[in-house]
């Protein structure tokens, strides 16, 4: 999984190393080049791949996002984002709670129901460039951006309560394979701030590696503790809508023009 950080190095050298635009003429067009404060809500639809593929299947994520893009389109921004899902792939988990007749029977003596879901959380701060590839609207175009945050990732459980006392309490922990650590984030895709105010959005492609490990000091349905690292990585489809509160243009001085709203 190496070859995946390769692209996020990759990433990030082709943005810090773009050329910047030539401010001074891009002013000239309708709109101009405007540093702009943005907020964004945005989904996504993630795909799992490698190790965490054996655990979970495709995840969805909803986060809010804040965004500064200054005059020169260079951006910088910070998100966090939950994830959620009903595809659990884990094997074996209850096999320690099977009695002989191979069934998980609750304390009433009936088969248990039990539901698995992925839960999760990352957030992450980037840094980036938007490249317009239309003259008469600079400040949208195609958005790289490359960073760094957090992941976490867990399965849930939901059941009757008090008729399974195994998985009660601080005994949960035991199986719900809570696993986080440090991550890093690429992104690639168009961001439109539109100069009528009309609609703001920006859509691409997330790809999100997690470097972790199981936080648990014991999982109780293999009766080990691990502590081996893991390579989590996610491919995924991000949608958002944003409200942007634009600034001056670029090239003026303070005070020559009033912010607004799109």
């Amino acid at each position: 999984m190496l070859k995946f950080s390769y692209i996020f190095l990759f990433m990030f050298t082709a943005v810090a190393g773009l050329k910047a635009q030539d401010s001074s003429k891009l002013s000239q067009t309708p709109g101009g080049l405007r540093n702009s404060v943005l907020f964004c809500v945005n989904y996504g639809r993630q795909v799992p791949v490698g190790i965490l593929s054996n655990r979970f299947g495709g995840s969805n994520t909803v986060g809010f996002s804040t965004s500064y893009k200054f005059g020169n389109n260079y951006q910088i921004q910070a998100g966090i984002n939950t994830i959620f899902s009903g595809k659990v792939k884990e094997n074996g988990i209850f096999d320690t709670m099977v009695g002989g007749s191979g069934y998980l029977v609750d304390v009433n003596g009936n088969l248990a129901e039990i539901k698995m879901y992925q839960r999760g959380i990352t957030w992450h701060v980037d840094f980036g460039k938007v490249i317009p590839i239309n003259k008469f609207d600079p400040n949208s175009g195609i958005l790289l951006t490359a960073g760094a945050g957090y992941m976490q990732h867990y399965i849930k459980y939901t059941f009757q309560r008090t008729v399974l006392p195994q998985l009660e309490g601080e005994y949960a922990n035991g199986y719900d394979r809570l696993t986080n650590g440090l991550m890093v984030r690429g992104f690639a895709g168009y961001q439109r701030i539109d100069p009528k105010a009309m609609l703001n959005f920006v859509a691409g492609i997330e790809v999100l590696n997690g470097f972790t490990k199981n936080r648990r000091a014991f999982n109780f349905d293999t009766r080990t503790a691990d502590n081996t690292s893991r390579n989590d990585l996610m491919l995924g489809l991000k949608v958002g809508v944003m409200i942007s509160i634009s600034g001056r243009k670029a090239g003026t001085s303070k005070g020559d023009e009033e912010r607004y709203f799109d």
